[in-house]
C-alpha cells in the first residue's frame, strides 16, 4: 500500500468500508486517481499504487 502516513490510512479505511447499501465509497474518496489530482492511470487510487520515481510513473504496488 502505498499510504504514506496514518491520515492517508484513516482516510482510505473510512472510504473503503462496506456501507449499509452494500457498496463501498471509492469513489468519492480523496485518494482516488481523479480525487487526488496526479497522472494516474484510470480506476486507481494511492492506495494501490505507489511512484516509482527511476521509472517517473505510477505503478500497482504489486509491480514492486
Amino acid at each position: 500500500m502505498a499510504l504514506t502516513s496514518d491520515r492517508e490510512r484513516r482516510i482510505c479505511e473510512r472510504y473503503r468500508a462496506w456501507q449499509a447499501d452494500g457498496k463501498v465509497r471509492c469513489q468519492e474518496c480523496p485518494l482516488n486517481n481523479e480525487n487526488y489530482g496526479v497522472d494516474m492511470p484510470p480506476m486507481t487510487c494511492k492506495a494501490i499504487m505507489h511512484y516509482d520515481r527511476h521509472r517517473r510513473e505510477w505503478v500497482g504496488d504489486e509491480k514492486q
